[in-house]
């Protein structure tokens, strides 16, 4: 019966996205999408998640085609999504963002490091790595001890179901191969777009601000 109930909702979801998509397009100036929304809502933005249950989000699944038109958004956005799709599957949804924005349109994704999360294990006495370790074993390998980068490593891999951690080479040709140029990193929270500044809240849904930014890195690309 629970099945039954949310394959309902989903075909729901699935056939009114369109609808507020379009009257979102005709109303937005400028036009920002947010994938993966979470709680994480942004005012003036178009909230999109795979389980709408929050007031005022979109369905979007973001392995499939979006039901967006092309060349009809100004921004893209999405904080520690991508990490959750396979390669293939996160390259289709870098090819549907980069059709859906507007030409000089800009996408700014925030994922996690992998070259900070392999420092776990490579220095885990450095501060950063140790303080780091002891919050994920402290907040959610309690049973295994205070201190251990396997562990640590294996939360950030399996533990919270991330299909595919992007180092900065890798993330930067994935964009590249979507069409995107003009690919530069910042820091959470830091834009040389206002509209960009301040998106990331990850560290606040998590409850540890300074962890989230030691494995996040963020990257911002244009569309030509």
């Amino acid at each position: 019966m629970a099945s039954l109930t949310f394959r309902l909702r989903q075909g729901y979801w699935t056939w009114v996205a369109p609808i507020k998509i379009k009257r979102y397009l005709s109303e937005a100036s400028p036009a920002g999408l947010q994938i993966g929304s979470g709680h994480n809502l942004l005012r003036g933005w178009l909230n999109t998640t795979l389980y709408p249950i929050e007031p005022g989000t979109v369905f979007l699944d973001a392995r499939r085609p979006f039901p967006i038109p092309t060349s009809s958004l100004d921004y893209i956005f999405s904080e520690h999504v991508i990490e959750h799709l396979e390669f293939e599957e996160a390259m289709a949804m870098l090819r549907e963002c980069f059709r859906g924005l507007k030409p000089s349109g800009k996408i700014r994704l925030a994922t996690p490091d992998l070259q900070r999360i392999i420092a776990l294990y490579a220095k885990p006495d450095g501060d950063e790595q140790a303080t780091y370790i002891r919050w994920i074993m402290r907040t959610f390998r309690p049973q295994f001890g205070d201190f251990s980068p396997a562990h640590a490593i294996n939360q950030s891999f399996h533990g919270w179901r991330h299909k595919f951690i992007y180092d900065e080479m890798t993330l930067t040709k994935a964009l590249a191969d979507a069409g995107f140029r003009g690919i530069v990193r910042a820091q959470p929270g830091e834009s040389e777009d206002e509209q960009l500044r301040g998106l990331e809240q990850h560290g606040s849904y998590v409850g540890n601000e300074e962890a989230m930014r030691y494995e996040t890195m963020v990257f911002e690309a244009t569309k030509p």
